[in-house]
């Protein structure tokens, strides 16, 4: 069976030198419900965020309409072959050839280097597998760590959307983050 070059592989031979992709499951996101909770949702995301509990996340997972190339992957530490992360696709545009990703790293494996590994493997293999042509991310503009992880693997700043998340009663940037095909070196 040949698989449509614009779908997400089931079953992805992602990786890297620190983690390994693999497709989420409806049980992975029982534990990312925690690291996502003690991380404050409300700081992550730019939009309201309803509080769920584990099951009703894991039910909304399984129920989600994605389109072609949305999807939830696990970030596994290669080391100890457990959950350290998501990695999330979203937005796919076909037109352009661009995807966001989103990422969550659990808070007690940060800063190990696991979050930007994750980010080369995914944006190798949608340059290289999928020919996409842009990778793109939205960071809070209070969102230091995450600016040092895209910028130090080669993100460019594209732009800011000015008083774009409102976060405990004060209005903050959204920083819109790319990586372009002819751009990857690594």
């Amino acid at each position: 069976m040949s698989e449509n070059k614009d779908t997400a592989p089931l079953n992805p031979n992602l990786i890297g030198d620190k983690v390994s992709l693999r497709p989420a499951t409806p049980d992975d996101l029982l534990l990312t419900h925690r690291w996502l909770t003690v991380s404050d949702p409300d700081k992550i995301y730019n939009s309201v965020t309803r509080i769920l509990s584990p099951a009703e996340t894991a039910n909304m997972f399984r129920h989600k309409r994605r389109s072609e190339m949305d999807t939830v992957l696990m970030v596994l530490d290669n080391k100890e072959q457990r959950p350290v992360g998501t990695l999330t696709l979203l937005d796919y545009n076909s037109l352009n050839r661009s995807i966001e990703l989103g990422l969550l790293i659990d808070p007690e494996k940060r800063d190990k280097g696991l979050g930007s590994d994750a980010v080369k493997v995914i944006s190798k293999f949608l340059f290289m597998q999928r020919g996409l042509n842009k990778v793109y991310t939205q960071l809070s503009g209070f969102n230091l760590s995450g600016m040092k992880l895209f910028e130090s693997i080669g993100f460019k700043k594209d732009g800011t959307l000015r008083d774009h998340h409102f976060y405990q009663g004060e209005y903050h940037p959204t920083l819109i983050y790319s990586l372009l095909r002819y751009e990857l070196d690594w």
